[in-house]
């Protein structure tokens, strides 16, 4: 198996760049394009209020740094990052941050996140208490416990999940004070993209993963039927969209998001025909940014869709 070769533009230890390494910032995309989806919806519904709107941008991203933090430190202390990975050298490995630093920055970015979460529920009601309790609990017992939901192949599941149906819904909800089909039908894509990059991660680490013991959908599927689950992530993404604007005709704006076919098109290719790490770590990056495409082609749609219901 290959192994993964030291980066050389390394931050020195314990500096400013070396916990941005840590809390992974840029893959926030992920947790700032489900709030923008929710909320661009609750405009359309016109109700909208800004302050909550940072909030939960906020209490969202403190959350995903949480989690990425969670991930190292637990990953470490279980022994499944170690010199052989595939993917990114992690920081503790590298000696830029201490164990003990990571866990202190991911309690602290937890704490962020409940406290900017506080308002928010004190603006709404007792339901978007637990969902947030939910997505803490998730992000923390993702990689903590000795049953941690990304070791019992759980994971693509509940990235979907909270990532997509919980997180957009959720803002929604905050905003509105009610839920609707459209906006659980428009958090499909955005969560089956961000479960597909998860997935692509886990392709790339089957043979690390299975060594380490760690369960993925990945490791139980072998690496041909995980191409074909890759494919139904991002099938699924297209036809949530297609099925809304046949029941809402007025969403027909959603049609933006057909100008990141090709991109997911030659994804899903990739998928397929990658070769070896290397190509598997492109697929990992590309999905990331077919999400962010995604999500940026579903918002303009949205805004077009208010701007033409004030005209």
């Amino acid at each position: 198996m290959s192994t993964a070769t030291t980066p050389t533009d390394l931050p020195a230890p314990g500096s400013l760049g070396a916990w941005l390494r840590a809390i992974r910032y840029h893959s926030f995309t992920a947790s700032i394009i489900p709030i923008v989806i929710g909320s661009a919806l609750a405009l359309v519904s016109q109700s909208i209020s800004w302050p909550l709107v940072m909030a939960m941008l906020i209490a969202s991203v403190a959350c995903h740094a949480g989690a990425n933090m969670a991930n190292d430190y637990f990953d470490d202390r279980k022994g499944v990052d170690n010199e052989r990975n595939l993917g990114p050298h992690k920081v503790i490995q590298l000696g830029l941050l201490s164990a003990d630093q990571v866990r202190n920055g991911m309690i602290v970015a937890f704490a962020i996140a409940t406290l900017v979460g506080v308002p928010i529920v004190l603006a709404t009601d007792w339901r978007v208490f637990l969902l947030a309790l939910a997505s803490l609990g998730a992000a923390f017992f993702y990689t903590a416990g000795s049953k941690a939901l990304g070791y019992i192949a759980l994971g693509e599941v509940t990235v979907f999940f909270f990532m997509g149906p919980a997180m957009v819904c959720g803002a929604y909800y905050v905003l509105t004070g009610t839920v609707s089909w459209t906006a659980f039908l428009l958090s499909i894509p955005i969560g089956a993209i961000s479960a597909a990059t998860l997935h692509a991660n886990n392709i790339r680490d089957i043979e690390h993963d299975r060594a380490a013991g760690k369960a993925t959908l990945a490791t139980l599927l072998g690496r041909e039927r995980s191409s074909t689950e890759y494919l139904v992530w991002i099938v699924a993404s297209y036809v949530a969209v297609l099925l809304t604007i046949a029941l809402e005709p007025a969403f027909w704006p959603g049609a933006l998001v057909a100008l990141t076919l090709p991109t997911a098109y030659r994804l899903v290719r990739l998928a397929y025909a990658a070769p070896d790490a290397p190509s598997l770590n492109r697929l990992l990056r590309k999905t990331a940014g077919l999400h962010l495409q995604f999500g940026v082609a579903m918002t303009a749609s949205l805004l077009m869709r208010a701007l033409l219901d004030r005209m």
